[in-house]
């Protein structure tokens, strides 16, 4: 992940999806998003007309629960296409991310929350 922003490779993500779909690990009740790395993946499909939507993907690094985050397009039959960086691409280098900024709950949660 980028020391700067929650931005992955391609590779990773295939990687970490396939982890969990491989394993599937049932620890995380919940995901502690930080607001600014979420802004930037919103900011990636913003200009779109229509409904720009975002699909998040449940992943696992090393045991630990994620969600990895892509912008879409809405093709002409209504299909939201994932928007991906090329295969190789460094993090954040082209137009497209992937987007990894989450923290798992437990442990980031909130104790005293009535949906925990």
């Amino acid at each position: 992940m980028s020391a700067t922003d929650g931005k992955i490779t391609l590779t990773q993500a295939i990687a970490w999806t396939t982890n969990y779909r491989n394993t599937p690990v049932n620890n995380a009740t919940a995901f502690l998003i930080p607001i600014a790395d979420l802004q930037g993946a919103l900011a990636e499909i913003q200009g779109q007309t229509g409904s720009p939507m975002v699909r998040a993907y449940l992943a696992s690094d090393n045991g630990e629960e994620k969600l990895v985050i892509v912008g879409t397009e809405q093709d002409r039959n209504g299909v939201y296409r994932d928007l991906l960086p090329a295969a190789g691409e460094a993090a954040g280098a082209g137009t497209n991310s992937i987007w990894d900024f989450t923290d798992p709950c437990p442990p980031s949660c909130d104790p005293s929350s009535p949906l925990n």
